[in-house]
């Protein structure tokens, strides 16, 4: 599938790229030292990071408000009332967002929105969220985006004019193109989200990870292509939103006039892309999906599967690790080797992998230093240890539920952001794409 070309609009957010999970925006806000640190397991998030990082540079934000320097909180756990304590030195503390998405466009846009409005709040700032009971989302994403926002609804009818009047206080909006175009808005820095340039609210995030080439990296090319799982194209859009909401506000603060930025999900998910981009600008192979003859394929366990990431320089560790000796096997010798027989290979390994469950994959795994990777269930990682130590999950009550949500992989300061408090809409079986 051919990578649709992504516009030329650029955000300008200054990073420094730490690892393939970790990012960190230095900045100074409100006239003081902030470090905001992003921790993602979510490679699409990274991928988009080292994307735009080739086209961003460095930025100082200054505010017209000194504030005191604010602590440094250590360790994953934040107790409530450190973290009230410390609410009124975040940086977007005492600013007002609007955020609206006109329910029948793709469900996408209000995820990205949803994201960019939990952050923003995330970081101090007031976020009212403008929306329709009707097409309510599931609980469980609803209670991760919007619990803690001011939530006001309205109908079809007196949509666009609430969005008007809650914007005349407010610093910024993210919305759809398609409101933001039926309003008129000026003194407001606003952020314009929308499917692609050519479809601006038509699609979803399955047809874009078609036009971006993305689903030509899964599956098997004998089967119909499988959509990635989660929203990682609406979820990246909702970070490059926040990244746009805080450029405008901080060209406000220098006295620059307010202005817009718009992020289209076709342009995100071309940069989540950007290594098969890259490859074929240079003239080299692109990578294509492989299915069970791929150099790094899923494969049944005894209990689930397996993801079988290997290095040619863990060849030797692998074959010591499942004792077979047909891996003795001269053909496989060589990385060459290895490609020109993948098929033989690969049915060796399955047969080899069926015979162990997941925890002697993990525990032989980590003996051997070998990135191998057991599919584990949400349940599962949710009682993994690592998880559990680090504080990653927060229960919520919502009416006779309760809903475990994670933790934004967010810090700001060394400050974890945890599921805030607050209730949830009813849930409506109203289907959107």
């Amino acid at each position: 599938m051919a990578a649709s070309k992504p516009s030329n609009e650029v955000l300008e957010p200054a990073f420094e790229l730490l690892s393939c999970r970790s990012l960190k925006y230095r900045s100074s806000i409100c006239g003081r030292s902030t470090s905001l640190e992003f921790t993602s397991s979510s490679a699409a998030i990274s991928s988009l990071v080292a994307a735009l990082k080739r086209n961003s540079k460095e930025t100082t934000l200054a505010a017209k408000r000194p504030m005191p320097d604010a602590p440094v909180i250590s360790g994953a756990s934040v107790r409530n009332e450190t973290e009230k304590a410390m609410s009124e030195q975040k940086p977007l503390a005492g600013m007002t967002i609007v955020e609206a998405v006109n329910p029948r466009t793709p469900i996408a846009l209000t995820l990205a929105a949803g994201l960019c409005g939990r952050l923003a709040m995330d970081l101090g700032a007031s976020v009212i969220r403008i929306e329709q009971m009707q097409y309510a989302l599931p609980i469980e994403i609803d209670g991760f985006l919007n619990l803690g926002k001011t939530r006001l609804e309205a109908s079809e009818g007196t949509f666009p004019d609430l969005v008007q009047g809650e914007c005349g206080k407010a610093d910024g909006i993210v919305a759809d193109v398609g409101l933001l175009a039926a309003i008129k808005l000026d003194e407001i820095c606003q952020v314009a989200l929308a499917m692609s340039h050519d479809d601006p609210l038509g699609g979803s995030e399955f047809t874009l990870e078609a036009r971006s080439g993305l689903l030509d990296l899964v599956g098997d090319p004998a089967r119909a292509p499988l959509r990635l799982g989660g929203h990682q194209i609406a979820y990246a859009a909702g970070l490059a939103a926040y990244l746009g909401l805080l450029d405008l506000l901080t060209k406000r603060d220098a006295d620059l006039a307010p202005s817009h930025r718009r992020v289209d999900l076709l342009d995100i998910a071309v940069w989540l892309n950007w290594k098969v981009i890259g490859a074929a600008a240079l003239g080299l192979d692109v990578p294509k999906r492989s299915g069970s003859d791929g150099e790094w394929c899923v494969v049944p366990c005894r209990d689930a599967f397996v993801a079988l990431v290997f290095r040619a320089k863990d060849w030797v560790a692998l074959k010591r690790m499942l004792n077979d000796p047909r891996l003795d096997d001269a053909r496989f010798d060589t990385d060459a080797g290895r490609g020109e027989h993948r098929a033989k290979l690969n049915a060796l390994l399955r047969e080899d992998f069926a015979l162990l469950d997941r925890k002697e994959v993990r525990r032989l795994a980590l003996e051997y230093r070998i990135p191998l990777g057991p599919v584990w269930s949400p349940e599962e990682l949710r009682e993994d240890p690592h998880y559990q130590v680090r504080n990653f999950f927060h229960s919520r009550v919502h009416g006779v539920a309760t809903l475990v949500l994670p933790a934004v992989p967010v810090k700001w300061n060394g400050m974890t952001f945890l599921p805030h408090e607050g209730d949830c809409p009813a849930v409506c079986n109203v289907e959107r794409h």
